[in-house]
């Protein structure tokens, strides 16, 4: 029996039946947190444990750590010893784990680009040019609060800042205004999957739209957030968020990732999360649109169904081939 499936079959033990996901490295189980209303329903499994390096974190109450040994000493501490035995890496000290927070910083020279429409500096003045290309205006300006620096590596980049809920910037994205850029983006060195981009700016209760990029969010409704990428699963906070508060969302990402916004919308909707999907059309993304192109695809998004996964399954086998 390998590594991971005798972990398996001991979490098994601990918690009960055990949901492996498909990236073979969580396994989702039920809370034993008293406080937490996901413990003793079988059907809501929302401890996230990494069979991997035992790291824990409940979507619901927030219990986490980086190993199992306060888990187990504090609610099934007659496992405890078979686990420091056979699976820890180090010795069990009974304190609780605080998570490591990393601090992000905007670059020096940052100037806000809002409050430079009547700067001279030739860069300055070129970046908000470039906004203004792309179609946003002075307002748009101030509500993503974009900024640009005005020497160094920064320096002729539009840059995008986000911030947590509590207003604390959490990320940022600086990307090139010129062509011939060998890199077109630059962005803050935090893991994406720890980031919910602007999470000041959401109302959770409310639908959220799920776009790719910081960009697209300038072309969509103000309720909206992006996934800094094409990539989305349960470990990341945005996902975990949305179970938590049961918040619709309206998929919005591009076309030539329709089979994982297929996957995404089946993962959420297993979680009774509503979905619905826009159709971009002729766009490629949603940076793409104007601000009425989107306003429009908004009024005509339609519900996900389970048999929509199966239909897009379908449209990527080719006529001919032998499924």
């Amino acid at each position: 029996m390998s590594l991971t499936s005798d972990k398996i079959s001991f979490l098994s033990r601990v918690f009960g039946t055990c949901v492996l996901g498909n990236d073979g490295i969580n396994v989702s189980v039920c809370c034993p947190n008293p406080k937490c209303s996901t413990y003793g329903n079988s059907s809501k499994k929302k401890l996230i444990i990494r069979v991997d390096t035992d790291q824990y974190h409940c979507w619901v109450c927030d219990l986490k750590g980086r190993n199992l040994s306060y888990l187990l000493k504090r609610h099934f501490p007659r496992h405890l010893s078979e686990y420091l035995t056979r699976f820890s890496k180090k010795s069990f000290k009974p304190i609780d784990i605080v998570e490591e927070e990393i601090l992000v910083s905007v670059p020096e020279n940052f100037v806000l680009l809002a409050a430079s429409l009547s700067s001279k500096d030739p860069d300055v003045r070129s970046t908000i040019r470039y906004l203004s290309n792309r179609g946003l205006t002075s307002k748009d300006l101030w509500y993503f609060r974009f900024g640009t620096c005005t020497r160094g590596r920064y320096r002729r980049r539009a840059i995008m800042p986000s911030f947590n809920a509590d207003g604390d910037l959490n990320y940022f994205v600086a990307r090139t205004i010129d062509d011939d850029s060998k890199m077109k983006y630059l962005n803050a060195k935090v893991p994406k999957k720890d980031v919910i981009f602007n999470e000041i700016n959401i109302d959770w209760s409310s639908e959220l739209t799920l776009v790719e990029g910081p960009f697209d969010l300038t072309k969509c409704n103000d309720n909206a957030t992006c996934l800094l990428g094409s990539h989305f699963s349960e470990d990341y906070k945005l996902f975990q968020q949305i179970i938590k508060n049961s918040t619709p969302v309206l998929m919005a990402l591009d076309p030539d990732v329709k089979l994982k916004t297929q996957e995404y919308a089946r993962k959420l909707s297993s979680y009774g999360i509503r979905i619905r999907m826009l159709d971009l059309g002729q766009f490629s993304d949603v940076g793409e649109m104007s601000k009425l192109d989107f306003a429009c695809a908004l009024q005509k998004a339609k519900e996900w169904q389970p048999d929509d996964r199966l239909y897009n399954l379908f449209d990527t086998v080719k006529s001919g081939s032998i499924l």
